[in-house]
């Protein structure tokens, strides 16, 4: 009993000596506890994150890793070059390394590999003159298997030729240019000089020379005659007939090329009509000469390839009708003496063809006798208009149709052509009835 009554007022006791002061202490003692946890945390926090680098730095542990974790950036190029170098990316040319510029190799792929032809000069001898004696048959000369016609030159004549086309020239002047092409025969070309001097034809070089040398400064000259003669070992003129082969005019038209500044066509460019067994006016002249008849010739017309198509007046009753025809003309139904009839139907008064492959407004006009036939089909693949007229039966036309004139300018004005080629065989600028039939129309 004293004892449990002693405890109870022990307990009392306590509670009573500790309630003031055990109350602050322990207030106090929790603020220091719960500081010293907050600091222990916070020190914690700090090692932790110090001890995980890859998680908090990820820059300096991936930067180097990176080739290994992404090998394919071996292949990088083909994604990321568009990006960086953008030239590559309009490079036409897969295969072409990503250092070597596209643009640098346009010109040289591009750029002609042939230059323009330049006219040939006249200072050339024949690789095959003919040498040999000549038999006269009829008005013809026979040397071998080929007949000749003559040319003889006369100062007067000739004269008269060079102010005719110079009157053009100088009508036209500032409206039109004027080229001249005289055509030498096959004696000039052909034969050696000592052949040709013993028959007695003039030199038709040195008469082509003297009849440039007299024709006005506004004349574009083409020069046939040295282009022909370099190349006399090949087939340019025909044995039996006095016009040249389709070859011969393919020569001329480069002159007159070279003499333009175009390019020309090469014959490859071209199909073909081939017409075996031609026996031509030589034969005729020659009184039938049997050598000729015995080696007839062929005769080859390149197709133009603008167009093949032309509109011609051809005489009827009187007057002239209007045809459509082809500038080479299937004739292999003609009869063989016919045959150079395949060339732009023949020796018509005035004659159009249109080839809508040039869209440009060129045109041309060609003044020609019929040497001038076997020459338009190589003409027509580099003009829109092209137009040609046959000096000897033109003006009639123009009555016929109700011209005003026959002058040349007044036909080229009328259309607008650019060029005017005349283009006539050497023995016309001689014929004194030709002179007066050119006269009235060159102006």
């Amino acid at each position: 009993m004293f004892q449990e009554d002693n405890r109870e007022p022990i307990a009392e006791t306590e509670k009573k000596q500790h309630s003031p002061g055990a109350w602050a202490m322990l207030i106090l003692s929790c603020v220091l506890v719960l500081g010293l946890s907050i600091w222990l945390i916070t020190i914690l926090v700090r090692n932790s994150r110090a001890n995980q680098p890859a998680e908090t730095d990820p820059v300096q542990v991936e930067t180097p890793a990176a080739p290994d974790t992404e090998a394919p950036e071996t292949e990088a190029p083909e994604t990321e070059t568009p990006d960086t170098e953008e030239p590559a990316t309009a490079a036409p040319d897969t295969d072409a390394p990503a250092t070597e510029e596209p643009t640098t190799e346009v010109p040289t792929t591009e750029a002609p590999t042939e230059p323009l032809p330049e006219p040939t000069p006249d200072d050339v001898t024949g690789p095959a003159d003919i040498t040999g004696k000549a038999v006269k048959s009829g008005t013809v000369y026979i040397v071998g298997d080929s007949g000749y016609g003559g040319y003889w030159f006369g100062e007067t004549q000739s004269a008269r030729y060079c102010e005719a086309v110079s009157s053009v020239a100088r009508a036209l002047e500032g409206k039109a240019d004027v080229y001249s092409l005289i055509c030498p025969l096959a004696a000039g070309v052909n034969l050696s000089d000592e052949t040709r001097e013993a028959i007695g034809y003039s030199d038709e070089r040195e008469a082509i020379r003297w009849m440039c040398d007299h024709m006005d400064p506004l004349v574009h000259n083409v020069p046939v005659w040295g282009a022909l003669k370099s190349h006399n070992d090949e087939y340019l003129f025909f044995r039996t007939d006095h016009h040249w082969t389709s070859l011969g005019a393919y020569y001329a038209y480069r002159e007159f090329c070279a003499v333009k500044g175009i390019r020309p066509h090469e014959t490859d460019d071209f199909e073909t009509y081939v017409y075996e067994g031609f026996i031509g006016s030589l034969y005729s002249y020659s009184n039938n000469n049997a050598a000729l008849k015995s080696n007839p010739d062929t005769v080859t017309a390149y197709i133009p390839n603008g167009t093949n198509a032309m509109t011609c007046y051809m005489p009827t009753n009187g007057g002239y009708s209007e045809y459509n025809w082809e500038i080479v003309k299937d004739v292999s139904g003609y009869n063989r003496g016919s045959y150079y009839l395949t060339f732009v139907a023949g020796d018509q008064p005035f004659n159009y063809a249109h080839n809508e492959t040039v869209t440009d407004g060129s045109s041309v006009l060609i003044v020609k006798d019929s040497y001038g036939n076997a020459f338009i089909p190589f003409l027509v693949d580099h003009y829109e208009h092209i137009y040609w007229i046959d000096y000897r039966s033109y003006g009639d036309w123009s009555v016929w149709a109700g011209k005003e004139n026959s002058a040349i300018s007044t036909l080229v004005l009328e259309k607008g052509i650019q060029d005017v080629i005349l283009c006539n065989n050497i023995s016309s600028t001689g014929s004194k009835g030709l002179l007066d039939t050119m006269e009235k129309i060159f102006k």
